[in-house]
């Protein structure tokens, strides 16, 4: 009768914990979930109206020249983590004054334009260090899409990796070169702080 009564508590136990671990979050799902993917028509959708901000506070500065706070940047920039158009990588989406610009990047917190250090896309060390290609880093554009539209066109510029991937974990910043100026270390250029590599801008 003991034993018996030991056999059916031992299953009562086993059903109460099998039903407790059903009703947890999974914590991989739960995190995939909150990883958000955006689609082209979504991010412009949310760019209205256009707000160039004469108002622009400056933020992170230290080592490096400060960026314009994150708050503060216009919404002619539009940073996401994540767009279906660019195979699921993050993107800066470019309207406005911003449309024509020479060249856009996003930078880590070293102020590095390269990474990861060894490359990406099969790069060879001249293409990586030599030619500067912007395939050989996940924080260039790799690939830039126009688009249309009746509140303003725009230029979707697709980055090397995913904002949600380790490769952007330290990316702080965007920066915008305006114009090239030939044989000039003075380029006009814009900082702009992001909010995260994780998080979307405007």
């Amino acid at each position: 009768m003991t034993r018996m009564y030991a056999r059916n508590s031992l299953r009562l136990a086993a059903a109460a914990l099998t039903a407790a671990l059903l009703c947890l979050p999974n914590s991989a799902s739960a995190q995939a979930s909150s990883r958000k993917s955006w689609t082209i028509k979504e991010i412009l959708a949310a760019r209205e109206p256009v707000n160039d901000n004469s108002r622009q506070r400056m933020c992170q500065g230290g080592l490096f020249k400060p960026c314009v706070c994150a708050k503060d940047v216009s919404n002619s920039v539009q940073y996401r983590p994540a767009v279906k158009e660019c195979g699921g990588k993050a993107a800066i989406v470019l309207s406005g004054k911003y449309l024509d610009v020479f060249s856009v990047v996003v930078r880590d917190n070293q102020n590095k334009d390269r990474w990861p250090d060894e490359g990406i896309n099969g790069c060879s060390e001249f293409e990586r260090d030599t030619l500067g290609l912007n395939k050989c880093s996940a924080f260039k554009v790799q690939k830039t899409i126009g688009v249309s539209s009746r509140q303003g066109d725009a230029a979707v510029h697709c980055l090397g990796a995913s904002g949600y991937s380790p490769l952007f974990k330290n990316v702080v910043r965007i920066t915008a070169k305006l114009k090239d100026v030939p044989n000039s270390n003075t380029d006009p250029l814009e900082r702009l702080c992001l909010l995260g590599a994780d998080k979307p801008l405007n």
